[in-house]
């Protein structure tokens, strides 16, 4: 019989799977839970070494002998810290040693607990990997076991090999009981390289076939003529659509770019119809983070491109392709003998031309709009974070014009000094579109000596910050919104004199369309426009917004309007 304790369980079925059959194990208690459950298992062909420092230098011999992995397992404490010479004379024989250490819980640590010290920190500078997992308690639990097993078991002998240190802290060594009968699967990443045969490949390809495949792209993949040619080949033979941003700037064939508008719009028989059957994931962050990971549930997931890292976001990784964008797509392309056929693409694409609105009423919205639709050919835009970057997906921008926002992180600080910094090297006109926040939160930026005229700021002033004040409720507007918003009466008239732009103040509709025309008209200066608005229309106008997008003939539950509140940030009215 096995062990009830679940990580124990993830454990035993990834060393399975990996192929780690050979453990070393010095006695102690701390991982009794462990050892049973191995000796149960005939896949496992275990060593008894008491001395922990011997123990992991017949480790190495295996290692030697066998050019595979072999693991080592300790109780807690100084057990642990014994392992320290094998580990570093595996990491400089470049030998993939795992290191499976027993714990007592992370919370007792420097409280005078019996053979305890810090132990996941002990090989920081001479192993690959270190992984410290948690009991289990709950399903989040449950998949960042999985996550950092997996991450530490391809860690092995990924690139050059080396030793590999996971830390398991148990509750305790008395409380087990054993009456599983199996180990249960536990879900496997596998790696592929460039260097996977043709075999390989045509495995995955045929993965593929019959399908229905939705790629998440991401920002800061460099989208070359021959990768979008790849891509666009791609997406016409398999049928597959592209949910992404502005950020992405991918302009490829099958491409959404209101992504968070378009889930907002499906009606929930398409939410079932338009579900895909694997998610593809390139690039970094994504803007409707939140939204796509409501949508797509538990859905496989197969991450591409070259990165030093796992990204599990959507917790469903079961594929890595470690290769460039452009190698994967030509690969499947070029071996796959099979076209995927149906509607899958255009039922995507008809929605989200729905989800484009117009914005009828003065507000921040409208503003922003209007710069999107006059923005020149062959431009550059810029975005503050928070509801700047947001409103501009409200709005179909020209494929000449390249979107960039310090999303990574998505912080309120540098966007401006960002915008600067990409406008001193650049010929083309560059637009920065950010709220009052922000613009005073990187004020000091405008004395750098490096602005050029070509550079051209439309300031959203309506008072504070309303992503804060838009989730909150009518009366903790009047009552915390001073603070928790930041609410004020600055202008930036005076600012824009000092530092030589060109200034104009938005304050209605009448005054927009000047207010574009300074900002996209030639000028020796550097430009600033002001548009003024008010929170509480601004929040209005977007609630109405998103309203009108909803497609289901029905009223909507005070359930489904805070569960929609809590996706989209606040926008969804309120329930009077």
């Amino acid at each position: 019989m096995y062990s009830n304790d679940k990580l124990v369980l993830q454990l035993l079925s990834l060393l399975r799977q990996f192929g780690i059959n050979q453990i070393v194990v010095s006695p102690g208690s701390r991982h009794f839970s462990l050892v049973h459950s191995l000796e149960q298992c005939e896949d496992f062909e275990l060593y008894s070494v008491v001395d922990e420092r011997s123990a992991a230098f017949f480790a190495i011999g295996l290692i030697q002998r066998t050019g595979r992995p072999a693991a080592v397992c300790c109780s807690s404490g100084t057990a642990c810290m014994n392992y320290g010479s094998a580990i570093v004379e595996a990491y400089y024989q470049r030998l993939p040693l795992l290191v499976i250490s027993s714990d007592r819980l992370p919370q007792f640590l420097n409280q005078m607990e019996d053979q305890m010290y810090d132990q996941a920190s002990t090989f920081t500078s001479c192993t690959k990997y270190v992984g410290r997992l948690t009991p289990i308690s709950s399903d989040l639990d449950f998949w960042y076991n999985n996550r950092i097993i997996n991450e530490g078991l391809i860690e092995l002998t990924h690139h050059s090999n080396g030793p590999v240190h996971l830390n398991i802290p148990f509750l305790s060594h008395h409380t087990d009981t054993f009456t599983n009968t199996h180990i249960p699967v536990a879900r496997k990443v596998e790696l592929y390289s460039a260097e996977s045969s043709s075999e390989t490949w045509a495995k995955i390809a045929n993965l593929l076939k019959g399908k229905k495949i939705c790629i998440v792209w991401g920002q800061s993949v460099c989208i070359t003529a021959g990768l979008k040619e790849a891509v666009d080949k791609f997406v016409e033979n398999f049928d597959a659509i592209i949910l992404t941003d502005l950020l992405s700037n991918c302009h490829c064939k099958h491409t959404i770019a209101n992504t968070g508008a378009t889930l907002y719009s499906l009606t929930n028989e398409e939410k079932r119809d338009f579900k895909p059957d694997i998610v593809f994931s390139i690039g970094a962050n994504i803007l409707f983070n939140g939204e796509i990971k409501g949508f797509l549930g538990d859905i496989e997931n197969w991450q591409i491109g070259k990165y030093d890292k796992i990204s599990d976001p959507f917790r469903s990784l079961t594929k890595i392709f470690e290769m460039s964008e452009l190698m994967f797509f030509n690969m499947i392309n070029n071996i796959a003998d099979f076209k995927v056929s149906g509607n899958f693409a255009h039922s995507w694409m008809s929605v989200s031309n729905i989800a484009y609105k117009t914005i009828s009423e003065y507000s921040e919205a409208m503003v922003i709009g209007a710069l999107i639709k006059a923005l020149p050919a062959d431009s550059d835009l810029q975005l503050a974070n928070s509801y700047s970057v947001r409103m501009a997906h409200l709005f179909p921008v020209p494929d000449s014009v390249t979107v960039n926002c310090n999303r990574g992180v998505n912080g309120i600080d540098g966007s401006m000094s960002t915008a600067i910094g990409f406008s001193a090297i650049n010929s083309r006109k560059t637009f920065y579109i950010t709220g009052d926040l922000s613009f005073y939160y990187d004020l000091n930026s405008l004395s750098i000596r490096h602005i050029t005229p070509n550079l051209r700021i439309l300031l959203i002033n309506n008072g504070g910050g309303g992503v804060m004040y838009s989730p909150l409720s009518e009366e903790l507007r009047k009552s915390v919104a001073e603070h928790v918003c930041a609410f004020h009466t600055h202008k930036a008239h005076e600012i824009a004199k000092a530092f030589g732009f060109k200034y104009f103040a938005i304050r209605n509709e009448s005054e927009i369309s000047h207010g574009i025309e300074l900002l996209t008209a030639e000028s020796d200066h550097p430009v600033l426009v002001e548009a003024f608005s008010n929170i509480p229309v601004d929040t209005k106008v977007l609630s109405n917004y998103y309203k009108s997008m909803n497609r289901q003939h029905y009223t909507i539950s005070q359930r489904i309007i805070m569960k929609g509140k809590r996706i989209l940030g606040g926008l969804l009215p309120q329930k009077n």
